[in-house]
């Protein structure tokens, strides 16, 4: 077992910690000592012990643990004190650490450590409580009590993992003081610390036995593991390692031109250029090479490497493996000859004499066939004929051969069992000294499996291989000859178009298993329900389409656009043990009224259905014109949008106040985008973002707001206002699409700002894969020194592990949680448990969308640090802003 050792910079970390933990805490009573100065000694006490702690090792922890608590008694004038902790679960025997006046209670509280059952009564979901035999006591506290041979026990339980894993007990006379609160708080912590101790050294433990058991793994597989410090030149070898290169056992560091000196003249050249182009690309290498040894040995080698990467990226070392396959290379080699010669056996031979009589076959046409030789020795070839369908194969053959040498071609024969199979066939001639034909050779493959694929892949060209209904493929060509048929006919034609509203979040939540067998499902109800004429068809994704052939009127495209509303209008069950209900929004489009071609229709048909989804999904909506006219209008919106970024005086910014709630100061502006159009005047962010999004824009706005909001710090920083925060919005696009931190950094540097002025604000959809784009992006704003903030918390997929991971500073409340406090206890219990929860990460916290006195009054009351919201204002052009910048009275 390794021992737990920290560096200087790690000591004074926890010992800030354990100050941290101690500090703030509320004071208790005692009689004969002031408690201000019995809680400093206890906490100078504590925090000596922490600092013990940090070096403690197996073989020192029982020591160190008893040494503290023989301080603490002294200090406390406790009678005995035992600590009770199971690092491993609470059903293992725990470590038992005693320590007291009465040497003779030592036995007894061994007997109690191991009666977990009964002092783990008293211990799980309890806070600390003092036990004393002047009151009623049960069996477990009566326990307790006569264990500790103490009128009165402080107990003091310790969590693990998930449940109790241990408590503290301090005994103390009948007439002496007990611990107050706060010193009850500082000796609870102090317990927890031991518990960690104890359980860091059992999982530092178990990580030493698995190292021992790696090497002993290596040695068995003969596989080795080195570490390249390409930065130094330096490639440590494990033994295993040393031992597949000869390696002497002293020996376990060698250069790279040590081990390029290793490497097989032939295979030297190979093995470096990979290593460069690893090393270059910073992508892992996977090659198989030879080395020779001292001993002269020529070994096959398979080795893998992965490349490690610093904080900016630069490569700055190599690991992997390398394992000795120079046996079983040889035998894959030896197997390699076997499988040619296999392969050239199986297929089915036969010879025959001129006549067509079987002289021989090999074992491949006894397997193909189920004849034995035996049972077709002397015997025509075209017994395999069946029911004599080819009786002019064998005269078409024999012509061929004479004229040609050769015949090729696909037959059918049959089997033993009279099963009937496809094959393809070459037969051959052999001749004798005078050029006569002595025998025939047959060559021939069984190709049902062949003919099966080929079968099969015609099947999923045309057809969904989930749903079995016809796919996109087939709709085209259906689609274009029922407008065919139309038009010769002069009818009418109807496509549906049917998208199932939601799926996405299915998939998300129940999984694809639920997702394809609702698919299945929805196939199954469109096909059963409609006619056999109509064509129903899987597009793709949730997307389903209807033709319908022979439409008389509208009115019948709308009967069954409500058919099918019904068919998606009830229950569902895909397997997850409740009924599942699910829309679809359906668009129409009518040949010719809304087009003449397959692609005119289709396309139409989806405007539709993206129109139904707009005004609420789970209904369907013919096409007009005026949706062509919508999407243009989109369309044009984009391209304006793109031009207003170049030119550059049409955006603005707007900054809505973020208030301190207890001094009603502002603190803080967020940077808010507006658009000022030429002839439209003021567009929303609600209709121009979403054709941002659409039209890849995200990013030029991001960066077109950042740059404007740093400029504007800088003026603010100049004219020496008070400190305050800007906060920006950065999107998820612009935040995965890497260059951010190099941005921002231009941006710093250009106006000289002070980076903790700035708060970027991440939604929690950027942070919810720790790709290493994102981690190398995190890592480079809190180098920048600029705060992060989550928006919108709550709303997407909150993760605790993410707020450790990304060390962010601050949470964002989403304003959907602000507006239920007043009218949902849900909401309340939300908006207060995300406070707590901030508080307790020590991360700052800002409620957002605070539009009543209510609202606020309840963030006050809940801890809440600061807000902003209409209640104090909405977003105000900069001139407006000015005046806002001084204190404002919220009360």
């Amino acid at each position: 077992m390794t021992g737990m050792s920290f560096s200087a910079d790690r000591q004074n970390h926890w010992s800030q910690v354990w100050k941290d933990l101690v500090s703030g805490e509320a004071s208790g009573h005692r009689s004969q000592v002031p408690p201000l100065v019995v809680s400093a000694r206890l906490e100078s006490l504590l925090d000596s012990s922490v600092k013990r702690f940090l070096n403690s090792r197996p073989g020192t922890l029982h020591a160190d643990l008893q040494a503290s608590l023989r301080l603490i008694a002294t200090r406390l004038q406790a009678v005995q004190i035992a600590l009770f902790l199971c690092p491993q679960g609470i059903h293992t025997q725990p470590v038992c650490i005693l320590t007291g006046q009465d040497e003779t209670r030592s036995e007894a509280l061994h007997a109690l450590a191991e009666q977990q059952q009964k002092w783990c009564e008293l211990v799980n979901g309890q806070q600390p409580r003092l036990l004393s035999s002047a009151l009623e006591q049960g069996a477990a506290e009566h326990l307790v009590l006569q264990a500790m041979a103490c009128e009165q026990v402080l107990l003091l339980p310790v969590a693990g993992r998930e449940t109790a894993s241990g408590c503290m007990l301090l005994g103390f006379h009948a007439a002496a003081p007990t611990p107050d609160e706060h010193e009850r708080s500082l000796l609870s912590t102090f317990a927890q610390l031991c518990f960690l101790v104890a359980d860091r050294l059992t999982v530092m433990a178990y990580l030493d036995q698995r190292e021992r058991s790696l090497l002993q793994t290596e040695r068995l597989a003969r596989i080795g593991s080195w570490h390249d410090d390409v930065l130094h030149n330096r490639i440590t070898f494990t033994p295993q390692a040393g031992e597949i290169f000869e390696l002497s056992p002293e020996v376990t560091q060698v250069s790279l031109e040590d081990y390029i000196a290793y490497l097989h003249p032939e295979d030297k050249e190979r093995v470096i250029r990979t290593l460069q182009h690893s090393l270059h690309t910073l992508q892992p290498s996977d090659m198989t090479y030879r080395i020779c040894t001292p001993s002269g040995q020529i070994k096959m080698i398979h080795g893998i490497g992965e490349i490690l990467l610093n904080d900016n990226g630069i490569a700055v070392a190599r690991v992997g493996t390398v394992q000795d396959i120079t046996e079983a290379h040889a035998r894959e080699q030896r197997l390699q000859q076997a499988s040619r010669v296999f392969e050239s056996t199986m297929e089915g031979v036969v010879i025959t004499d001129p006549d067509g009589l079987i002289e021989a076959v090999n074992p491949a046409f006894s397997t193909i066939t189920g004849y034995s030789e035996d049972e077709v020795r002397g015997r025509s070839v075209q017994m395999l004929n069946p029911e004599r369908r080819q009786r002019n194969v064998l005269q078409d053959i024999r012509h061929d051969v004479q004229q040609k040498g050769f015949w090729r071609d696909e037959v059918w024969n049959r089997r033993k069992n009279g099963e009937v199979f496809p094959q393809f066939l070459t037969v051959t001639s052999v001749r004798d000294e005078r050029r006569a034909i002595s025998h025939y050779v047959a060559v021939f493959a069984d190709i049902s499996r062949q003919k099966e694929s080929e079968q099969q892949l015609d099947y999923l060209a045309h057809y969904d291989s989930l749903t079995g209904l016809p796919n996109r493929s087939s709709l085209l060509l259906k689609l274009q000859a029922a407008i065919d048929l139309a038009t010769q006919k002069q009818r009418k034609i109807a496509v549906i178009t049917i998208d199932l509203d939601h799926f996405k979040h299915i998939n998300d939540s129940l999984g694809h298993p639920a997702g394809d067998r609702l698919l299945q499902e929805c196939a199954r109800r469109l096909r059963e329900r409609l006619r056999d004429s109509d064509t129903v068809v899987r597009q793709g994704g949730d997307e389903f389409v209807v033709v319908l052939e022979n439409i008389v009127s509208d009115d019948q495209v709308k009967r069954v656009a409500d058919i099918i509303q019904q068919l998606f209008g009830s229950a569902f069950d895909v397997g997850i043990g409740r009924e599942l209900f699910i829309g679809a929004s359906l668009g129409i489009t009518l040949f010719p009224d809304h087009g003449c071609d397959v692609t005119q229709l289709l396309s139409n048909a989806d405007v539709a259905m993206y129109q139904a989804k707009r005004k609420g999904r789970n209904h369907y909506q013919f096409y007009t014109n005026d949706l062509t006219q919508a999407a243009t209008d989109r369309l044009e919106l984009g391209n304006e949008l793109r031009h207003a970024l170049q030119r550059d005086d049409e955006l603005q910014l707007h900054y809505q106040p973020q208030v301190c709630i207890h001094t009603g100061r502002v603190t803080g502006v967020e940077a808010l985008i507006r658009w000022q159009h030429e002839q439209e005047g003021m567009i929303q962010p609600g209709r121009f973002l979403p054709v941002a999004e659409d039209n890849g824009l995200m990013p030029e706005l991001d960066s077109w707001v950042l740059n404007k909001a740093c400029r504007q710090l800088s003026l603010w920083q100049q004219q020496g206002i008070a400190p305050l925060i800007l906060a920006v919005n950065i999107t998820q696009p612009t935040f995965v699409a890497g260059g951010l931190v190099e941005r921002l950094k231009a941006l710093l540097d250009r106006y000289q700002l002070d980076p903790s002025w700035l708060e970027l604000e991440i939604t929690e959809g950027a942070l919810l894969e720790p790709t290493a784009q994102v981690l190398s992006t995190i890592a480079g704003l809190k180098a920048l020194g600029v705060m992060l903030a989550v928006d919108d918390f709550g709303t997407g997929y909150s993760s605790l592990a993410y707020l450790h991971r990304y060390r962010v500073d601050k949470l964002k409340i989403d304003r959907s949680f602000i507006n239920s406090v007043e009218r949902e206890e849900e909401g309340r219990v939300i908006t207060s448990t995300i406070i707590n929860m901030a508080h307790g990460l020590g991360l700052q916290i800002l409620a957002e969308g605070v539009e009543t006195a209510l609202q606020l009054e309840f963030l006050r009351t809940n801890g809440c640090e600061t807000y902003q919201g209409f209640y104090f204002s909405k977003p105000l052009p900069l001139a407006e802003l000015t005046a806002l910048l001084g204190p404002v009275d919220t009360k």
